[in-house]
C-alpha cells in the first residue's frame, strides 16, 4: 500500500491536533444539547472521517509500532509462500486466522507492510465498534447509543499509544466477540433465537479460539449465556436448538483438526498452540510467583499503571457508575434494572469479571490485552445514559477532555504532540542489516533471524525460513525450550534459507546478552551454521551470513 508524498506530519501538527478536537468537540455537543441522533449513515460517517482524519500519521508511518506487529507481517507473508501453518509458522498466542488475513491480502496484491497493518488495525477496530452500536441501538434509543460510543471514537482517534494502534493480536477475536454480544442482544429483546444464527453464533464461537487463545473464557461466558436463553425461550427444543449450536462449534473445530492431521501437522498445533502457550510465561526464565489472590487484590493498581490510556476510556465508565449506583441505591428500582433484559447486563457484568481474570491468569498484563475491556466499557456507559438525567450526558466528554489536556500540557511544555512524524518513517524504514541482507538474497528467498528483529523479514520481503521468527522460545530457559530448539534445527536444515542473521545484540528484547544468546553458544545450530553458511558482514554487532556456494 503506498501513499502519495505530499502528505507530511512532523512532530507538532498543532493545527491538525486543533482541527480534530474541534471537529469531534462539536459534534459531541451537538449531540448533548439537540438531544437528537442523527441518522445511522452520518454518524458513521463523522466516526470514519474523525478516526481516520487523526490516524494518518499513523498510516502513514511505515514502520512497528510493536514486535508483535513485525512478528505478524512475516507470518502473513511466509504463509503466501507456504500456506500450512505449522510447517511454515508458529503464531504463538496470536493464533492462525490473525495470520491467514494478512497472508489473504498479499495474496490479492497488497504489499504486506507497516502502512497496511496500520490502516487494518483501524478498520478492524471500527468493526468491533460497528457491533457495539449495534447492540446498544438493541436496548437504547438511537441518541443513547451515539453519545454512549463517543468516548470509545475519542480514544480511537486521539490515542498514541503504539499498542492500542498497532496491528494488535486481539483484533479479529474482538469482532466476533462483539458479534456474539450482539446476537445475544438480538435474542434478548426478540426472545426468540433462529437457527441460522445459531449457526453464525456458534461458527465465530469455535473462531475466536483460533483468533487468541486468552480469549477462550470470554467467549466460554457468551457460549454458556447462549445455552441459558435458549433454555428462557425454547424449553421445549432446547435440546434440539442447543444441539445445533454445539454441532457447528464441535463440526467447525472439527474441520479444522481433520485438515491439520491431514497435513501431519496436528500434533505440532495442540503441542505448541495449546500446551506451550498454557504453560509459557511472559519472561519464560522468571522463577517468581505471585499468586493470582495478589493480583487480584492490586488489579485496580495494576490498571492504573499498566492500562496505559485505557484508563481514560474508564473515565467515563466510571463517573456514570458511579453516579448510577447512587441513583438506583433502592433496591426495588436496582433490581428492576438487573432483570430488565433478562438479565443481559448481569451477564455483562460476569464478562467484565472474567476480563480481570483473563488478564489476572496470563500475568504479563501487556497493554493491548486491556483492549478486553472495551466491550463492557462501551456498554455500560450506554447502560448508566439510559437511566441518569439528562444533565449527566457531559460526562461522556470527560475522555476527549484528558486527552485535550495532554495536548494543552505538551504545548505548554514544548513536547512533541506527533510520535508518528513522517519524516522520521521515510528515512528508517528500511535499515542498513536489510539492505545488506538483500545483496547476498532476493525478496522470495527463505530468511532466518535468530534474536528478535522480526522487521527485517518484512522489510525484504522475504519469508521466514523457520517456524519461530524471534528466536524467544528457543534461545531462553523454560521447560519446552529442548523441544523450541531442535524444532528450529529441523526447520533451517528443511528450508536451507539463503540468508542467515544473528541479531542478538545488546539491544536485543529480553536477550541483550549475545555471548549468552549469540547462535555461537548453540552447538548444533553454531555447527550447521559454520558448515553452510559464510559470514558476510557486521553491523553493530548484527552478524549476516549467506549460504556457501550460492550462484
Amino acid at each position: 500500500m503506498e501513499f502519495s508524498n505530499w502528505l507530511d506530519f512532523d512532530d507538532n501538527p498543532i493545527l491538525w491536533w486543533i482541527l480534530g478536537h474541534l471537529f469531534l468537540g462539536i459534534f459531541s455537543v451537538w449531540l448533548i444539547v439537540s438531544r437528537r441522533a442523527v441518522t445511522d449513515w452520518i454518524f458513521w460517517g463523522v466516526v470514519i472521517f474523525i478516526t481516520g482524519f487523526m490516524r494518518l500519521p499513523v498510516f502513514l508511518f511505515n514502520l512497528p509500532l510493536n514486535p508483535d506487529e513485525s512478528q505478524m507481517l512475516a507470518q502473513g507473508l511466509t504463509l503466501t509462500f507456504d500456506p500450512l501453518i505449522y510447517r511454515s509458522v508458529d503464531p504463538t498466542t496470536s493464533g492462525p486466522i490473525n495470520n491467514y488475513l494478512l497472508a489473504f491480502l498479499g495474496l490479492l496484491g497488497f504489499k504486506l507492510d507497516f502502512q497496511l497493518a496500520h490502516v487494518l488495525s483501524w478498520g478492524l477496530t471500527l468493526i468491533t465498534l460497528f457491533f457495539f452500536y449495534k447492540t446498544l441501538k438493541t436496548f437504547q434509543q438511537r441518541i443513547v447509543a451515539q453519545l454512549a460510543i463517543i468516548p470509545t471514537v475519542a480514544f480511537i482517534g486521539f490515542i498514541q499509544e503504539p499498542n492500542y494502534i498497532h496491528y494488535y493480536s486481539e483484533s479479529i477475536a474482538m469482532i466476533l466477540l462483539a458479534l456474539n454480544v450482539y446476537f445475544i442482544a438480538v435474542w434478548t429483546q426478540r426472545k426468540a433465537i433462529q437457527w441460522p444464527e445459531l449457526v453464525i453464533f456458534g461458527l465465530s464461537t469455535a473462531l475466536v479460539i483460533l483468533c487468541k487463545i486468552q480469549a477462550l473464557p470470554l467467549a466460554f461466558v457468551l457460549g454458556v449465556w447462549s445455552l441459558y436463553l435458549l433454555f428462557t425461550f425454547h424449553r421445549t427444543h432446547f435440546f434440539v436448538k442447543a444441539s445445533i449450536l454445539v454441532s457447528t462449534i464441535v463440526g467447525a473445530w472439527a474441520g479444522w483438526l481433520l485438515y491439520m492431521g491431514y497435513n501431519g501437522v496436528l500434533d505440532d498445533f495442540f503441542f505448541y498452540y495449546i500446551k506451550a502457550n498454557a504453560q509459557l510465561k511472559m519472561h519464560f526464565s522468571d522463577d517468581s510467583s505471585r499468586s493470582y489472590t495478589y493480583l487480584l487484590v492490586r488489579f485496580p493498581i495494576i490498571f492504573y499503571k499498566l492500562g496505559e490510556g485505557i484508563k481514560y476510556l474508564f473515565l467515563p465508565f466510571g463517573i456514570l457508575g458511579l453516579v448510577f449506583l447512587f441513583q438506583n441505591r433502592l433496591k426495588s428500582a436496582f433490581l428492576n434494572i438487573v432483570k430488565s433484559q433478562s438479565y443481559f447486563w448481569v451477564m455483562l457484568l460476569g464478562y467484565l469479571l472474567m476480563v480481570i481474570a483473563t488478564l489476572i491468569r496470563t500475568g504479563s498484563f501487556y497493554p493491548h490485552h486491556f483492549i478486553y475491556f472495551f466491550l463492557p466499557f462501551c456498554l455500560y456507559i450506554g447502560l448508566f445514559l439510559s437511566h441518569l438525567p439528562l444533565r449527566w450526558r457531559w460526562a461522556i466528554l470527560s475522555t476527549q477532555l484528558i486527552f485535550v489536556a495532554i495536548f494543552l500540557k505538551q504545548i505548554i511544555t514544548h513536547a512533541t504532540t506527533n510520535l508518528y512524524p513522517t519524516a522520521i518513517s521515510k528515512q528508517e524504514e528500511f535499515s542498513d542489516v536489510s539492505r545488506v541482507i538483500l545483496k547476498y538474497g532476493k525478496p522470495g528467498e527463505y530468511l532466518v533471524v535468530w534474536g528478535w528483529k522480526c522487521a527485517y523479514y518484512v522489510e525484504t520481503q522475504m519469508p521466514q525460513g523457520v517456524n519461530e521468527n524471534h528466536s524467544v522460545r528457543s534461545a531462553m530457559k523454560h521447560p519446552l525450550q529442548q523441544d523450541y530448539y531442535e524444532r528450529y534445527v529441523s526447520d533451517l536444515k528443511r528450508n536451507q534459507p539463503t540468508v542467515f542473521v544473528d541479531a542478538m545484540t545488546e539491544k536485543t528484547l529480553w536477550m541483550y546478552d549475545p555471548a549468552k544468546y549469540g547462535h555461537q553458544s548453540y552447538p548444533e545450530l553454531a555447527a550447521h551454521i559454520a558448515e553452510n553458511y559464510d559470514l558476510k558482514e557486521v553491523i553493530e554487532g548484527v552478524k549476516i551470513y549467506a549460504r556457501k556456494n550460492k550462484n
